[in-house]
């Protein structure tokens, strides 16, 4: 890469109840077609592209979301076959985490390497896109500077549906992740600024799929406000050495200060981590140390998919998207970082 990882290389109508959105989706790929073989259904050209662009995306859609779902979520992170989830059908709840998790870990995090695993988006392109998660700064709230070779933070997991004020964990049936807790902890650590993070909101029993981080003034110049949605969320444990295996689909959205007035800098970002948590037990039977393999996967946005994937015509003219090729790019794994995250289990002093 022209530049160090983690900066910039160069500098979604609610349905009726009588016609559902598949049967739209259907009228209208008809129409589409129809206008470019020459029927009679008057729609425009870019009309036309933009509905065959939506039809052949879902068709691509399903057969990524199928093949995904026949492995288990071990395989895929060792296969590097990461899609993007899309299809939910309930909104997903709180993780839970094994009750060795519970308490507060000293951790330190190492970046261990990328890659651009998508045979249909030009590598030396994609580096050129500032928008592509990671390649700038706060792009990931969970590793903001993913670059970075060594970072220290606190992480602390809780009593599930409660919170705990000791932090020991001991005796938990299941734990959760105190989101609040660690976001402002690995964010302040990555930033090299203590309190640079003025407040994280988060209600697990309002909203576990929605959290806003608020930097303070100064903090940094590529985001002033951090709103997080969670799309899915997937576990599992590994029988042959406990390892628990913790996948969530998020949608970032940042906002910072414009260039134009009175207009804030808004980027969109979808990606996916997968947190492999390892732990080592104790002769007394207790987990003082874990080891963690985080995998991310990076997505980019479908127009940017449409915009990357056209290519020139015979004769001259303006370039065109590959239909086939635009519905694989917006769902497969652009980017993919690869960290490891040792944990000690801290002790109240």
């Amino acid at each position: 890469m022209g530049a160090r990882v983690g900066e910039s290389p160069t500098a979604t109508a609610t349905a009726t109840a009588r016609v559902g959105p598949w049967k739209r989706a259907a009228v209208a790929r008809r129409r589409g077609a129809a206008a470019c073989s020459g029927g009679r259904t008057p729609v425009p050209r870019r009309a036309a592209l933009l509905t065959g662009c939506g039809g052949m995306t879902l068709l691509a859609l399903a057969d990524v979301s199928a093949l995904a779902a026949s492995r288990s979520l071990a395989e895929r992170v060792e296969r590097r076959d990461l899609p993007k989830p899309v299809f939910n059908r309930v909104r997903p709840g709180p993780q839970t985490y094994p009750a060795w998790l519970g308490g507060e870990w000293t951790c330190r995090c190492t970046f261990e390497g990328f890659a651009f695993p998508s045979r249909n988006l030009d590598r030396k392109a994609l580096m050129r896109e500032p928008t592509v998660p990671g390649f700038q700064k706060l792009s990931l709230v969970y590793v903001p500077d993913v670059g970075a070779a060594d970072v220290a933070y606190r992480a602390r997991f809780v009593r599930a549906g409660a919170s705990d004020s000791d932090g020991d964990g001991d005796g938990y049936a299941a734990c959760e992740e105190d989101r609040a807790f660690n976001l402002a902890s690995i964010v302040d650590a990555y930033l090299e600024r203590p309190g640079a993070v003025e407040s994280v909101e988060y209600d697990r029993a309002a909203d576990a799929n929605r959290a806003t981080v608020r930097l303070a003034p100064g903090a940094s110049t590529n985001a002033e406000r951090i709103e997080l949605f969670t799309n899915a969320r997937e576990s599992e444990t590994r029988a042959g050495d406990g390892t628990f295996f913790a996948s969530e689909a998020l949608r970032q959205v940042t906002l910072g200060f414009s260039r134009d007035f009175n207009q804030a800098r808004v980027v969109n970002t979808d990606y996916q981590h997968v947190w492999s948590y390892t732990p080592t037990y104790e002769a007394d039977g207790t987990v003082r140390r874990v080891r963690c393999a985080l995998s991310t996967a990076g997505y980019i946005q479908p127009s940017d998919a449409m915009r990357l994937t056209a290519t020139p015509q015979p004769g001259g003219g303006a370039p065109m998207p590959s239909l086939g090729t635009m519905g694989t790019a917006s769902f497969e794994p652009a980017v993919l970082y690869s960290h490891t995250i040792l944990m000690e289990k801290h002790d109240p002093e």
